[in-house]
């Protein structure tokens, strides 16, 4: 039997905490999974709608090619398959009163893909071809922008209002979860980089085939149980057992406790603080730091019509509220009309009725798509994230925690530590990867 001093205790079953445990597992050590919820995944699970029978995402997600540690993640639990990937980088754009535009890029090598692709789109005039060009060469030759918001950066580098709302915006908010004016410029241009301008085949989109849940939860939880570890539901830590410097285990809420040689927190960064003792909170400059982070809300939308609308499987909305539309029925396969629409950066919009947010929603559906204009509605789900991600702020770089904390045996993991990208899918499997290798590798 194996001593619990040996074992590591993963706080948090969304994707940064199983991919941590996998990370582990594959590595000979045993790990325990405790999630407080009746299901794994986190923010990023999948759910069934009663009424229809279809799955659906807590929140739509997008991935990309250069999503590096969430395809080994996958490729690991054997789940790979799931994932349909672009075979190049194509994005269909609608605009009132429903004009389809396109920018699809030629197989060649980064960055002329992209600049063939921008060059021959019908999404933009011949100077907005040539402002996207110049911002792209800026983001390949070096660029200083740690200080600035997203807005003037992109000001900064000769963008227009139009290429700036019709192009830029749908793009940064899409990755940052932020509004421009308040985004990191040095966080969007990163993700930029690493995702336009390393290689072709990093651009290219991908799209779950199942539910996003589906990809990951039950595999992993296979997988970690397969090699002597398990993963506990329904069990909320209440606070970390902290003496001497260390973290020797935790405190459940029904006042039961666990011990532990090493622990993983990998819960957004306000679960981690409400369980932090408040000294070592106030004790040190890496625990404050975490109180700097705010939250950034975001809005999915999910409508079963009865006729289909599109046949488009995703596409960026221009010059309305909701930013993106996804296919669920054509994507999953279910035969139904289901489509999915997510507005991010909703600060403004959070506040409004649920009500409210579908009315809005079938406006604009109606503004874009003529089938909408006459189409019932026979099902609707609103989902509405206050804490959805952390907000990419200026500075927000200075203040995100690395792995490894001051406490011995404590480790983070989350999209919200300093991984360098925005809260999205592969900065929390990268940072479960992180927090792993640090574990691995400590004294």
């Amino acid at each position: 039997m194996v001593s619990a001093l040996n074992e590591v205790l993963i706080i948090g079953g969304g994707l940064a905490g199983l991919s941590a445990g996998v990370a582990l597992a594959g590595a000979g050590r045993r790990v325990r999974v405790l999630e407080q919820s009746p299901h794994l995944g986190g923010r990023a699970r999948s759910f069934l709608h009663a009424p229809t029978g279809d799955i659906v995402d807590n929140g739509q997600h997008l991935l990309m090619g250069s999503y590096h540690s969430t395809l080994r993640f996958l490729t690991e639990i054997g789940t790979r398959d799931r994932i349909a990937l672009q075979p190049s980088l194509r994005i269909h754009f609608v605009e009132p009163p429903g004009t389809l535009s396109t920018l699809e890029c030629p197989p060649l090598a980064s960055p002329w893909h992209l600049l063939a692709g921008v060059l021959r789109s019908d999404a933009f005039s011949w100077s907005e071809k040539l402002e996207i060009s110049r911002l792209g060469r800026a983001v390949r030759q070096g660029y200083e922008c740690t200080d600035l918001t997203v807005e003037e950066w992109l000001t900064k580098l000769g963008q227009s209002e139009r290429v700036k709302r019709g192009f830029w915006d749908l793009i940064s908010i899409a990755a940052l979860n932020e509004n421009p004016r308040r985004a990191s410029a040095a966080v969007f241009a990163r993700v930029l980089k690493l995702a336009l301008f390393t290689s072709a085949s990093d651009s290219c989109l991908a799209l779950p085939r199942v539910g996003l849940g589906d990809c990951y939860t039950d595999a992993a939880r296979s997988y970690i149980k397969a090699r002597d570890g398990e993963t506990v539901l329904g069990g909320r830590v209440e606070s970390l057992m902290v003496r001497d410097g260390s973290c020797e285990g935790v405190r459940f809420a029904d006042g039961s406790s666990s011990q532990a040689g090493t622990i993983i927190s990998a819960v957004p960064w306000h679960e981690f603080v409400r369980m932090l003792p408040a000294e070592l909170l106030r004790a040190a400059q890496y625990f404050m730091n975490i109180l700097s982070l705010r939250p950034a809300p975001i809005i999915s939308i999910s409508i079963w019509m009865d006729r289909a609308i599109t046949e488009l499987d995703f596409a960026g909305l221009r010059g309305t509220t909701v930013q993106w539309i996804f296919n669920r029925g054509r994507i999953l396969g279910s035969g139904r009309h289901h489509y999915s629409l997510v507005l991010s950066g909703a600060h403004e919009h959070i506040g409004r009725s649920k009500e409210e947010l579908l009315q809005i929603a079938l406006s604009d559906l109606a503004r874009l798509f003529p089938a909408a204009r006459d189409s019932k509605v026979i099902h609707s789900l609103v989902i509405k994230e206050r804490f959805a991600t952390f907000s990419p702020a200026v500075g927000v770089d200075a203040v995100r925690p690395a792995a490894k904390s001051p406490i011995r045996g404590l480790f983070l993991a989350g999209d919200w530590t300093a991984t360098g990208l925005p809260a999205t899918i592969e900065g929390a499997v990268q940072s479960g990867y992180t927090a792993a290798e640090h574990v691995l590798h400590q004294c």
